[in-house]
């Protein structure tokens, strides 16, 4: 009886996403559940960020016909040029979340997300499905609602980047590490330790792209600069 348990038992966390050194490292422990999650959430994410910015720079017409600025436009163009200290801001952030990753325990890590206790005391939060289709509900009303009070395009990225930094990110990592409640759905960085693991030349192209748009955000209009020009 106790052996026939032992092979019907469902496996481990760990056991059932990839484990490799990277991941232990970035991710801790972690699921495949957490794993898919991290791909359909994330993968969202980088179609509503990356198709704005390719589009727009392509063509200075598809970047007026996008209702919603880039994040580089609105990053660069609005806060930075309105405030230069915004650059330093946004890399020293970049910079202070990798830190913490790379430096917190791996035993305190469930799906990327940093614990105050070891990682078999968390309390699993299995709704990351559910909680992916309400962050996409809650970002695309934030823009009708600001749309609806005659928001002007800048004022429309605000509401909808905000929203969703604030529910995709900030919310499941403060419930993780103040409340100890984990939702499955990882970070980015657990997330692109996933895809390595699975697939290293598509995460290196995600690498390579994530670091040419921090330095659009940090350097803007970087890669436009007119070198020479009088």
């Amino acid at each position: 009886m106790c052996a026939e348990f032992a092979q019907t038992a469902p496996p481990s966390r760990a056991a059932e996403a990839p484990s490799t050194p990277l991941t232990r490292k970035l991710a801790g422990v972690a699921s495949r559940r957490d794993e898919v999650n991290g791909y359909l959430f994330w993968g969202l994410v980088a179609l509503f960020i990356g198709a704005p910015e390719l589009l727009a720079g392509f063509s200075k017409t598809l970047r007026a016909d996008i209702p919603w600025p880039t994040i580089s436009n609105l990053v660069g163009k609005d806060l930075e040029a309105h405030h230069h200290w915004i650059a330093l801001l946004v890399v020293g952030l970049i910079v202070a979340v990798t830190a913490h990753t790379l430096s917190h325990p791996d035993e305190q890590k469930v799906a990327g997300r940093a614990l105050r206790a070891p990682a078999e005391e968390a309390n699993p939060l299995p709704w990351g499905r559910w909680y992916i289709a309400a962050v996409a509900v809650a970002g695309v009303a934030a823009g009708v609602i600001a749309s609806a009070v005659g928001a002007n395009k800048n004022e429309l990225g605000y509401a909808i980047y905000l929203t969703l930094a604030i529910l995709g990110i900030v919310i499941p990592s403060a419930l993780a590490y103040w409340a100890h409640r984990v939702l499955d759905l990882p970070t980015l960085l657990a997330t692109l330790a996933f895809l390595r693991a699975r697939a290293p030349w598509i995460a290196l192209v995600v690498v390579a792209l994530l670091a040419v748009l921090l330095f659009h955000l940090a350097l803007y209009p970087w890669p436009n600069y007119h070198f020479g020009a009088p």
